[in-house]
Parts: structure tokens; sequence; C-alpha cells
């Protein structure tokens, strides 16, 4: 008999966009919101009037160099509470779950929006940042974990691609009502609205978690092995027992009995490579920031002020900066799944190398047209940049990383990103103000070495499933061995049900798949659970 479980009256891909629309999207709506709100308000003179010491709108000299360092920090100090808060997920996020975290994340949101919206002090603001980042940063971790454990194998790219689309949508919202909001010159409304703004995203969300299905690997994981069952089939839209359901418990048993799951795997590479797979997940976070995109988000407003362009200019330039970087993010939903992650990494990471070289060569020109050649390479920046490091870094992370070790090797990839997003903000106005525009130089060089790198060393994901990448990795020898077995191994391992059951077989930890045990076997685990 089919199963007929649903969540919200859903199964199959209706279920999927359910989760997509009610959960994903809002909960990426308010990370991208966040990442962006301090672009439009740093210069808004009720800001400033609010927190002198950290305006550099109206001092000069040492005076302004001292405000610019402790704008950088207050601006940064969001990074290193994200780091925090993605980190913190290895202590509580594989006992309570994916969506038990998510909603730690969406509720700390709100009352960090709260503290920080409501500032009179630059220690209140302080705090509320910090905390604003903690909550983000459990978000960033939890959110493509949940979402890649219950994506299948064939759209599992385009499905959590959109993750990608929905951060950059946030970024564009917070500029337009940061801009709408600049005309309140004289209100402190005009940068505590924008502030509190994206707390509507986390009302939004919350309601939803509790009628939403847990990742199915996570229950497989705590032996709830039934309830696993039933979300897979009501992920696919098959009975219980279908061939495909089998095949994926199968799957999913046999890679709980190959990884310990002990963090000290993290530091060798073993069989199944594991330092390997968190070393390629932290990098390829690192990436998403050091192309030099943060340098664009943190400072929009500041960049196109240097080119010429003042006041409403500048912030009209930064606002239809993020909305085309939006757009451009629609373009890996429909070429992700078919040309596959290392493709669009290097053509991405090409693409901004000449874009940033331009930049440098073009952005310090008092010529207006020159600087309207830098303003295009800019958006031409922001073309290449969504299409390989903005919502694919998370994809990618998470399906490198084995099950047993998803969330630490997640977490610790997602601390990397923030790490280096601080590292960013930090050193982007001194570089800018002691290099001037040769400083995009660098990140014109760093790009140039992500495509040899990600060549030589990036396996291929696409159109294989979480667990195949365990195979893949399970034949390495060395580091440059996984991206020639990854292109040799056949899609689905080579193998299928009745192989990794007997694999499991032979396993010394191994256990009778749940799925073979006997009718009256799956009650008993049922009133156990």
């Amino acid at each position: 008999m089919a199963s007929t479980r649903r969540f919200m009256g859903l199964r199959g891909n209706r279920l999927k966009a359910a989760m997509l629309c009610l959960i994903v999207i809002p909960s990426c709506l308010l990370f991208g919101y966040n990442n962006g709100s301090t672009g439009g308000i740093l210069t808004l003179q009720a800001f400033v009037t609010q927190f002198p010491q950290i305006d550099t709108v109206n001092p000069t000299g040492t005076q302004l160099a001292h405000n610019s360092l402790i704008q950088g920090v207050v601006t940064g100090i969001y990074d290193l509470g994200a780091i925090v808060g993605s980190l913190s997920c290895i202590v509580y996020s594989e006992r309570i779950g994916r969506l038990r975290t998510i909603f730690i994340g969406l509720v700390l949101a709100i009352i960090a929006l709260a503290i920080e919206s409501s500032a009179y002090s630059l220690a209140q603001l302080i705090v509320g940042r910090i905390v604003v980042g903690i909550s983000v940063g459990i978000i960033s971790a939890a959110v493509p974990v949940w979402q890649s454990e219950c994506s299948s194998t064939a759209h599992r790219g385009s499905f959590v691609i959109m993750e990608g689309l929905a951060i950059s949508a946030g970024i564009t919202i917070s500029e337009w009502i940061s801009f709408g909001f600049y005309f309140a010159t004289t209100n402190s409304a005009n940068w505590r609205v924008p502030l509190v703004f994206p707390v509507v995203f986390a009302l939004f969300a919350i309601p939803f978690l509790f009628v939403m299905p847990e990742s199915p690997r996570w229950l497989a994981r705590v032996n709830r092995l039934v309830e696993a069952r039933q979300v897979l089939a009501a992920l696919v839209d098959q009975d219980e027992h279908s061939e495909d359901v089998n095949k994926e418990m199968a799957a999913i048993e046999l890679s709980l009995t190959e990884i310990r799951g002990s963090l000290k795997d993290l530091t060798k590479n073993g069989k199944q490579r594991v330092l390997n797979r968190t070393l390629l997940a932290m990098t390829v976070q690192l990436f998403q920031q050091m192309c030099g995109i943060a340098a664009l988000v943190f400072y929009t407003n500041t960049v196109f002020l240097n080119l010429g362009f003042k006041g409403t200019e500048s912030r009209i330039l930064a606002a239809c900066l993020t909305t085309f970087q939006t757009c451009s993010s629609v373009i890996p939903l429909f070429v992700i799944d078919r040309f596959g992650r290392r493709k669009l990494f290097m053509f991405s990471a090409a693409g901004m190398c000449v874009c940033m070289a331009v930049v440098a060569g073009t952005a310090n020109s008092s010529n207006p047209g020159v600087a309207g050649v830098a303003v295009a390479f800019i958006y031409l920046f922001d073309f290449f940049e969504p299409i390989g490091f903005l919502g694919q870094t998370f994809l990618y992370a998470t399906e490198v990383a084995p099950l047993k070790l998803r969330v630490p090797i997640t977490a610790i990839a997602n601390a990397t990103q923030w790490l280096f997003q601080f590292v960013v903000a930090q050193v982007t106005p001194p570089g800018a103000a002691n290099l001037g525009t040769k400083y995009y130089i660098i990140y014109a060089v760093i790009n140039f070495f992500i495509v040899p790198i990600v060549y030589f060393f990036f396996p291929e994901t696409t159109n294989r499933s979480l667990e195949e990448m365990d195979n893949v990795f399970g034949q390495a020898q060395g580091y440059f061995d996984v991206v020639g077995i990854a292109k040799r191994l056949p899609r689905n391992g080579g193998i299928d049900a009745e192989q990794q059951l007997e694999q499991l077989a032979v396993n010394e930890n191994a256990y009778t798949p749940e799925f073979s045990k006997p009718a009256h076997q799956h009650e008993e685990v049922v009133k156990q659970n």
C-alpha cells in the first residue's frame, strides 16, 4: 500500500516548493539583507550624528582615519558573531536536528534586530551587530545542510542554488529600502527602519518550521529509520518500500557505517579522506569572499563616491548594482545541473579576474568616460560572481561532506567564509586608501589562481547522490586523485541497492538495514521512537 504521509497536505515537488518558499527563501533573504544592511546607512547624516565615533562623512585628517578604523571594527564585528554562530552548530545541531537549529537562528535574529535598531549608544549597536551575526551564522550553516539533505540527486543543484538568489535579493532589498529612507534626512527612522526590516522574514518563516519534514539523513543518523523512510517517500512521492526509496535508505545506512563521526577525524584523511573534504569545503567558502565581492557589498556607496558620483547618484548606482546581481543569480538555476559545479567555478573566476584587472586600471580616472568603463566592469563583475560563487559555495560544501560529519564540516566551512568576510571588511578601507585602485589587483590575482586550483583539486558532484561522494573519495589515494576518480566513476557509483547491502553486511559495525526488517520490527522501532 502506498505511503500517504504528507506535510501540509503536500508531497513530491509541491512539498519541495513549499520548503523552498516558506523556509529557505525567507531565511536567506534575512541572511542577505543583514549582509548588506550597513552599506546604505553608514553615510547617512542622522546615523553619524547618533554615532559620531564612526562618522567618516564630516571629519578630516587624523580624526577621519581614527573614525574609519572604528567603523571597520563595528562593521566587521558582525562577521565575528557569524563565525561564533556557525561553529556553535557543531555543539547542538546533531542532537536537536536541522529544523530546530534553524528555529534558534531565526528567533535569535528577531532579538538581535530589536537590539540593533533601537540603539542609542555605540555599545548597544555593537552588541546588536554581534548577536545579528551569531543568528545569521547559525542560519547560514543550518539551511544549506537541511536543504541539500532533502534534495534529489538530479535537481539538487538548482534546488539549493536558490539560496544564492535569495541572498542576493536580500542585499538588493536592503539597498533599495536604505535608498528610500535616505530622503528622511532629519529623522533617525532613515536608519532604524532599514535595520529592523528583516525581522519580517524571520516572523514569516518560524511558524512553518513546525510543519516541515526533518532531514531524512539526520533522522537516519539518530536511528529514527521509519521516519526517515517516510520523509524520503514523501519527498519523491513514492511508496515507502519502492526501489528508489530502498536504494536511498541503503546508501544512507552504508554512509553511516563507514565513518565514525568523531571531530578528530577532521584532522586526518583515513579511508574516506575526511581532511581532504574538510579542506575543500573551507577553500570554496574562502573563495566566496576572497574573489572580491565583499569589498563591493560592504562599501558600494563608497566605491561609487570615489568614482565621482555624488549623493543620490552613488546610491542609485549601488542599488542598481545589487539588483543586477540578483538578476544574474537566476542564471545558475538553469545551468548548474547541466554544466556542473567545476565549469561554473572556473568560468566565474576567469570573468571576475578580468573585471578586477580592468577596474584597477580605470577606477582612478577623473575622465567621465573612463569612470564609465569602471562602472561597467563593476557591474560585469556582479554578473560573473553569482554564477559560481554565491549560492554554489554553500551547496558544494555540503556535497563533499560525509553524513556523520556534514554539520561540523559545513559549520567550519561557513566560519571560514565569515572569517574572510571580516578580513576583507577590515583591509578594504586602508587598502583602498593606501593603494588606490591598485588594491583591486589583489583580487584579480586571487581569481586567476582559483581556476587551476578548482581544475586540479575540486571533484565534480553534479548528478551524484550525497552518499556517492563517499565512494569517490574512498577510492582516492591522494589530493590529486579525486578529480580523476570523479570523472571515471560511473554515476550512482556503479553500486546498486543489493551491492550496498553486501557492503553493509561485511562492515564490522554493520546492522541489518531498516527496509529489510520484517513488518513487526518496523512497529517495534516506531514504538521506541
